[in-house]
């Protein structure tokens, strides 16, 4: 991979933080569309929302809820850091929400292998991961921003009405592929609560599948089985720590054994570019993580449909 398209594929964050006394945190440059100062923007309160919800801002002639991300890290601003905030305005999904954040510190970029996961899982609730990576001083840790999870407190109907589809998805017209019957799916995602929905949607529809936590595991276990035909399809999403999609899917499909695997990314970054980054890596198809519908059209195309149809 030459030096172009690596970078292409490498995470950029921009790192913030809250205040002095709280870390650094990233979010993903490709899941933000504009910062603004707080101040700048006129807060119109929503009657009986969550506690996170601070009320709605406009931008760009569209109301977005702005989610008080101190109050969900639990902490608060003093009256001058939150005169001083600024707003990060993002897409998750097709979800646009703001994040009120204390202050932007740069940004970042990358290479996926640089992205570990923190191992301390006994003191965090079960339902939540924390990636991170040091920023250029090579000891300033910087947490990445966990957005599946924040989504499913701040924004909780949206994950239910995600379950509700799942349990009255219309399977009579539905044909599901032998390949798939018969194999075990593989999946390469680090969220937990996209975890669970992919969980609940493979048992609704009764077929095999085996999780793994990032690319690494999911690349080893390949590499070690023996029968490639059980597996009917791999399905990935693009930002996991250590091995990203994006390398699973290069490594897959430059792998003679292996290439003829097909290939589903399963993303919360919607957007074309990414699309477009997939699809040039060689995967034979693209959701996003809230179409329900979507994701069982895409899961039959991936294993019928060559790429050019199945991805657009």
């Amino acid at each position: 991979m030459n030096e172009k398209s690596s970078e292409n594929y490498a995470l950029k964050l921009i790192v913030f933080r809250i205040n002095e006394e709280q870390p650094f945190y990233g979010i993903n440059v490709f899941k933000t569309f504009e910062i603004q100062r707080a101040k700048h923007f006129k807060i119109s309160e929503v009657p009986r929302a969550n506690e996170y919800i601070e009320g709605i801002v406009y931008i760009r002639n569209q109301p977005v809820p702005l989610v008080n991300l101190p109050r969900w890290l639990t902490t608060n601003l003093s009256e001058q850091e939150e005169r001083n905030s600024s707003i990060i305005f993002c897409n998750f999904n097709n979800i646009q929400i703001a994040l009120r954040v204390g202050s932007i510190h740069q940004i970042i970029t990358r290479d996926w292998h640089d992205v570990l996961a923190l191992k301390f899982h006994e003191y965090m609730p079960v339902d939540r991961n924390l990636n991170y990576t040091l920023l250029d001083d090579g000891h300033s840790v910087c947490l990445i921003l966990d957005v599946e999870y924040l989504l499913t407190e701040v924004l909780p109907h949206e994950f239910s009405e995600i379950q509700e589809d799942i349990q009255n998805l219309p399977l009579n017209n539905v044909e599901i592929p032998e390949s798939l019957k018969n194999g075990t799916i593989l999946v390469a995602e680090d969220s937990r609560s996209a975890q669970v929905y992919l969980k609940n949607f493979f048992e609704k529809l009764n077929l095999s599948f085996k999780i793994f936590e990032n690319g690494g595991p999911l690349l080893e276990y390949i590499q070690d089985i023996s029968d490639i035909s059980k597996i009917p399809l791999i399905i990935t999403d693009i930002e996991m720590p250590i091995i990203s999609g994006h390398e699973v899917i290069r490594r897959l499909k430059s792998d003679s054994r292996t290439k003829n695997i097909p290939i589903l990314v399963f993303s919360s970054m919607t957007n074309d570019q990414s699309r477009i980054a997939v699809q040039e890596l060689g995967a034979d198809g693209f959701v996003g993580k809230r179409s329900v519908e979507q994701m069982l059209k895409q899961l039959v195309a991936a294993v019928r449909i060559p790429l050019a149809s199945s991805i657009s």
